[in-house]
């Protein structure tokens, strides 16, 4: 995973190089240019980050985000910035609650829009979650397929419960961090 300095000088250069334009002006939703900067967010999920951006316009992505980097997330940003969702997915806020709430068992993938966008925010996409790895889920949701039972215990007892919808994909996997553990995974695009 990246390192906290490879995302900071990365924004630092996407910031610095829009010092001089006239478009620079602050996101009334989510705060000034550089916020993720200033703010200390991006030195948070840089220990997450899974692919730098390559370019000024590219994201950060980031997975595997735990409960104590959602806590501190949640200290750092604002009740606007708190309310972002990707697409139809929950919350961010929802989703760092429920990481907070269920150490070891909910962590937190998504993407960070560097300063070099004028849309420069934080987003979760979906969560791992590590609970119930005997449930029965295929890929189609044939027959028999315990997907439905997943999310309502995701939902319900993990918290992460104020979606607009299903997610688009829910799936197992085995993460690199935890190499040992199989979760599932669910993702809203």
């Amino acid at each position: 995973m990246a390192t906290t300095t490879h995302l900071t000088e990365i924004f630092q250069r996407h910031l610095d190089a829009l010092s001089t334009d006239p478009d620079n002006a602050a996101d009334r939703f989510r705060g000034p240019r550089g916020w993720l900067l200033t703010s200390g967010v991006s030195d948070v999920v840089a220990p997450f980050v899974t692919q730098l951006p390559a370019d000024d316009r590219d994201l950060a992505q980031f997975a595997g985000l735990d409960a104590l980097a959602a806590a501190s997330l949640l200290d750092l940003l604002t009740p606007d910035q708190l309310s972002d969702r990707q697409n139809d997915a929950p919350t961010l806020g929802a989703m760092l609650r429920a990481a907070v709430a269920h150490p070891g068992q909910v962590e937190l993938h998504g993407y960070l829009v560097g300063p070099g966008r004028d849309d420069e925010r934080i987003t979760a996409e979906g969560v791992y979650v590590y609970v119930e790895p005997d449930l029965y889920i295929t890929a189609r949701h044939d027959d028999g397929c315990q997907c439905g039972e997943l999310w309502d215990l995701v939902q319900r007892e993990l918290g992460v419960d104020d979606a607009l919808r299903f997610p688009d994909e829910v799936g197992y996997r085995l993460n690199r961090w935890r190499p040992e553990e199989s979760c599932w995974s669910l993702w809203w695009d």
